[in-house]
């Protein structure tokens, strides 16, 4: 483990001795003595996900315990503390239970649940019928909901952005918010005897600065029986790998937490995911060949650090991540995996140092720094990057290109293989303003066949919209209505659950309000179905008679559905 305590005081781990000390908060424990937090569910735990697995745009934050496939499995508080806050969300963690423990300096964070404890129920549906609306974000005050050491909380679900049932958990800092591996307070309910599993090895050539023999574009692989053929190269290399852990018992695959590489012997480069802040999470684009996760969904973990080095509590490395194969021999490689329990893997490989040449590159476009606001205009369109958007200096270019359907051309903003901290500002100009209803204007990122819209606002005869990637963009309008379709409604009255399913063509759902007998009613929206729920409460509407209910649905352009119908209940 790194001595990192006098390098940024929000890291809060080193080595004393022999031990391992963590500090969170306040508390400084030595692994050898970590809290004892309880387990969260009493079933054994077995993992779909374990902490900083490289995910798009996002670490992943905590541990995905597998709930057996079901629903509706009580969980329990790991420790003495109080719910500090409660989120209710069609997207994300669904329903989730933040509880902080102050004797401790954590707080952990329980997803994906499907429902909450008869109190939390309680303050919760007090709160989304107050405000009249399903998505709540609340937090409270130490005292208002305290909860003791393995109290049920919840029952565990599929809410959210859920793939499948079961338990998402975090533990983080309870002072700097930072997500903390939960690992080490539950591996001893854990069995894991199997080392992670090397899938394939790439070499990248340094533009302009270093030659891979046989590279196909600028790389070449070794994968299969090849794992033992060597690179042959020249110059300033980066060096990269496909892997993922393995778990006794299970056939999941999982990030690989501890990754080195030695060179003839020396350790050139280390990674080790213990810790992150949330602000930084999408610069998990940097630890990977982040063109062959866009073009292809390959994730390949390179030793290449960005100039603006927003991982450096995980990394440490010679220079820049690269190799400089400067001469006529074979250079011994060695990666080495492995896992939260100590299970290893090694990989050799071996480059050959071939002198060859090296073509000079000159780069297209315009000079932007990583570090400061930059801007670009050509009179009908106009970019502007915040302070920090790039993790690199690049050249930006920008190209335009007539698309049928849409109502400007298609504009190319810069390369989108380039990864970006977070969103920007994109202005295009209509030349052919001609729409009375300016909501119906919708910018859109077009993908291949796919595109998707961009939150965006008219002014002026300009389109303004606010992009997280690079990439194609055009103007197009939105006039659909969305759909909604009723859930049987004959059944309705007999099972007391009115229920639709709704979507939108292309801006997306934006507001949704359901009402029974002309008041509103808690319709819950599940965000990966579309399916809107209302189970009718006998203590807000009157059994044995006929109720009316309406439903009324908009998009992101103001584009407007209406549902009315009646049953009996």
């Amino acid at each position: 483990m790194k001595n990192i305590i006098a390098h940024k005081i929000k890291h809060y781990y080193t080595r004393v001795g022999s031990a391992i000390i963590i500090l969170s908060g306040s508390t400084a424990y030595a692994q050898s003595a970590l809290p004892d937090l309880a387990k969260p569910m009493d079933i054994p735990l077995i993992l779909s996900g374990n902490f900083g697995e490289l995910r798009s745009n996002h670490f992943h934050s905590g541990l995905d315990f597998k709930t057996q496939g079901r629903t509706g499995i009580p969980i329990h508080a790991a420790d003495d503390g109080y719910v500090s806050r409660i989120s209710v969300s069609p997207w994300g963690f669904g329903r989730a239970v933040y509880i902080t423990h102050p004797q401790l300096g954590l707080t952990t964070v329980y997803g994906h649940l499907d429902s909450f404890s008869n109190e939390i129920d309680r303050i919760v549906r007090e709160k989304q019928y107050e405000r009249e609306e399903f998505r709540v974000d609340l937090e409270f005050q130490p005292g208002e909901i305290p909860v003791k050491r393995g109290q049920r909380i919840a029952l565990s679900g599929n809410s959210g952005s859920s793939g499948g049932p079961h338990l998402h958990m975090d533990v983080r800092d309870a002072v700097s918010e930072e997500a903390l591996d939960p690992m080490p307070y539950f591996k001893k309910y854990i069995n894991d005897n199997v080392a992670p599993q090397v899938r394939s090895l790439a070499l990248y050539e340094v533009a302009g600065e270093g030659v891979v023999a046989g590279a196909n574009g600028n790389s070449a692989t070794r994968a299969g029986e090849n794992l033992k053929k060597p690179f042959t190269a020249w110059g300033k290399v980066i060096p990269a790998i496909k892997a993922y852990d393995k778990m006794t018992g299970t056939t999941n695959i999982y990030g690989v937490k501890h990754l080195k590489l030695k060179v003839d012997g020396k350790e050139v480069y280390s990674r080790d995911i213990d810790r992150f802040d949330f602000a930084e999470t999408r610069a998990v684009n940097t630890l990977v060949d982040y063109a062959g996760v866009v073009n292809s969904g390959s994730w390949m973990m390179w030793t290449r650090r960005p100039q603006s080095r927003p991982l450096d509590e995980m990394i440490e490395s010679d220079g820049d991540g690269f190799i400089d194969i400067d001469e006529e021999r074979e250079y011994r490689c060695e990666w080495i995996l492995t896992d939260e329990h100590g299970n290893t893997k090694r990989q050799p490989f071996t480059i050959i140092g071939s002198p060859a040449e090296i073509s000079r590159q000159s780069p297209k476009g315009n000079l932007m720094s990583f570090e400061g606001r930059n801007t670009y205009s050509d009179g009908n369109v106009r970019v502007t990057f915040p302070d920090n958007t790039f993790y690199d200096d690049i050249y930006f270019t920008m190209s335009s290109h007539d698309v049928p359907g849409y109502l400007t051309p298609a504009y190319d903003v810069a390369d989108k293989t380039i990864p970006i901290t977070g969103e920007y500002t994109l202005e295009i100009k209509l030349t052919n303003d001609t729409i009375d209803d300016k909501s119906k204007y919708c910018l859109v990122r077009i993908n291949g066949k796919r595109r998707s819209a961009v939150d965006s606002r008219y002014e002026d005869g300009v389109i303004i919209g606010t992009p997280s990637a690079l990439g194609r963009f055009a103007v197009t309008t939105d006039t659909t209505v969305p759909s909604i379709r009723a859930e049987k409604p004959e059944l309705w009255g007999k099972r007391g659950r009115v229920s639709f399913l709704i979507s939108d063509n292309l801006s997306g759902i934006k507001t949704y309000r359901g009402e029974i007998d002309g008041r509103f009613a808690l319709f819950e929206l599940d965000g990966k179905t579309g399916r809107l729920a209302f189970r009718m409460d006998p203590s807000r509407f009157g059994k044995g008679k006929k109720h009316s209910v309406r439903l009324t649905v908009s998009d992101a352009c103001g584009n407007t559905s209406e549902y009315n119908g009646n049953f009996t209940w």
